[in-house]
This record gives C-alpha cells, structure tokens and sequence, in this order.
C-alpha cells in the first residue's frame, strides 16, 4: 500500500519552509516558556545582592528551591533525598563556592542557578515539542471522524499539554504507552475495543492492536536521523515481539531528510511499514488520519 501524496522518497523530506517555521514556532513558545523563569531569577538576583556572607544563604526558607537549584539539584532528584540531606549538600557545595570565587560568592550562585534552571526550561520544550506532534496528529484524527460523523471523547494527561487518548465507536487510540506485552513504551497505539475488556487486557492481548506506530515531533533536522533510528528499532521490537500477530506499523514525522526518507519508503515498499507521514505536509497526515479512523 502506497499513501496518497506519497509516490516517491522525496515527497517525505521536510521543506526548508516547513524547518523555518517549526523553528520559529518554537522560538516564540520558548519565549513564552521562558517568561516565568527570568522573572523568578530576577527576583533571586535581587535577594542575593543583600547577603554579605555564604552563611546567609541558608537562612533563606522561602528561596530554598532556589538555592538547590545553585547546588545543582533537579526537581526530581530533590525528590529523592531527605531534607538533612539536602541540608548537607547545600552546605558543601556552598562552602566550595566560596573557596573558589571569594567575594563573588553571589555570582557564582546566581550563574549556577540558571545553568540548573535552563536544563528545566529545555526538558519543558522537550515535552511541548513532543505534544506539539501528537497535537497536529489528534487535530487530524478529529477531523477525519467529523467527516464520519463519529462521536469521539479525548482524555489530556495531568498536566493538560500531552494527550492520553481518543476514543470513538469500539476504537481507542493511545499515546505513550508501555504495555507489558511489548515491555517497551510505544508512541501511538490503536486498539479495538469491541471486547468491552478494561483498557489494560486489551493491551495484553495482541489481537486487539489495530496499528502500531512513532510520532517524532521535532523539527530539527540535525536530530531527524536519530529520531528515525530510534523508531525503527521501536518498531523492529514490536514486529518481533507480535511476530504473526503483529499489527500494521506507521511512522510519522516533523523533521525528514533525504537519507532517511529513501530508507522509509524502501520499508513502506516491502512492507514493514504500513504508513507513513511527514507531519509538516496537511495532506498526508490528513491521509494517515482518514486510514487510522478506518481501522
């Protein structure tokens, strides 16, 4: 099966338009990501230029947060150490600033702060990014059922930026899933839930996968190769893992080069993947959208 839109490796690659504009829209999202940050370390910046000794900076509880961060803990790995030991840590890597920058103590908190600060603003981006894609892949999913006329109901994660599923009719579609069959995450699942088994027995039996598939959201092209490698090997995984039961398989994503959109479609040809998509181009998801609602 050859896609519409799609007769040749070319018709895959990401137009230099398409990066340009990725790139813009997450220049402007990271601005906004961004806002919050530079005024909690403005506000940080403001407190440390009132103390006069490394002492001091512990006998700040309201920006303890912040004082972590200079000391190079995450919000996660805060969460696994107990508060002495935080303590302790802080008191170390403290007394070692001082040794090393003197009286310009309060710099060297405040650079450190923001080099921990921006991991966090990047792990952030990664995940907008990676929401951003299953947000172009739902808008055409729903589109394609409005044309059917089906009713769907979308269940977002806690956080409100992913997606965790769409269902309609006996179909449930799922994004970031490990099941224990495959024991590995899989960016998108479709399931068939006709059965009226609870969502984790359908994901235990392979007869109820409908389609399989990798969603790469990123528009780098200087990452667009590794995204593919990664996918392949998700898929490869799943081929062996189902063996005969083993559903169709699709890939779609933001960021194609050449290279790798020859060896997508040589796969598509001999049949290890059933789909595929660039998610730049509105008439192929759309095409990927309208095969999946059909499933």
């Amino acid at each position: 099966m050859i896609p519409k839109h799609i007769s040749r490796a070319s018709d895959l690659v990401t137009s230099h338009q398409a990066v340009c504009i990725g790139f813009l829209n997450q220049a402007l999202t990271k601005t906004q990501k961004a806002t919050p940050y530079v005024k909690e370390a403005f506000s940080f910046w403001q407190v440390l230029q009132g103390v006069s000794e490394v002492s001091e900076l512990l006998q700040l509880p309201e920006y303890r947060d912040h004082l972590l961060a200079s000391a190079g803990f995450s919000d996660k790995a805060m969460n696994h150490l107990s508060e002495s030991e935080l303590e302790q840590a802080l008191q170390r890597v403290f007394e070692t600033i001082l040794q090393r920058s003197g009286e310009h103590f309060r710099e060297e908190v405040f650079f450190r702060y923001l080099l921990t600060k921006g991991d966090a603003l990047g792990g952030q981006m990664h995940n907008v990014t990676g929401a951003a894609g299953q947000t172009r892949l739902m808008e055409a999913i729903q589109a394609a059922l409005k044309r059917a006329g089906a009713e769907y109901d979308i269940v977002h994660a806690a956080n409100g930026e992913k997606i965790q599923r769409i269902s309609w009719d006996s179909r449930r579609l799922l994004f970031d899933v490990k099941p224990k069959l495959i024991d590995k995450s899989i960016d998108v699942i479709l399931l068939d839930t006709s059965s009226n088994e609870d969502e984790e027995m359908l994901l235990e039996r392979a007869a109820a996968y409908l389609a399989c598939g990798e969603l790469k959201g990123g528009i780098d092209p200087a990452g667009a190769d590794e995204h593919w490698k990664t996918a392949k090997t998700a898929l490869s995984r799943i081929r062996n893992k189902l063996k005969r039961s083993c559903p169709p398989l699709f890939f779609v994503a933001a960021a194609i080069e050449m290279a790798m959109a020859k060896e997508i479609f040589r796969d598509l040809k001999k049949g290890f993947l059933t789909h595929i998509a660039n998610l730049t181009d509105d008439r192929q998801v759309e095409d990927l959208a309208s095969w999946l609602v059909s499933l």
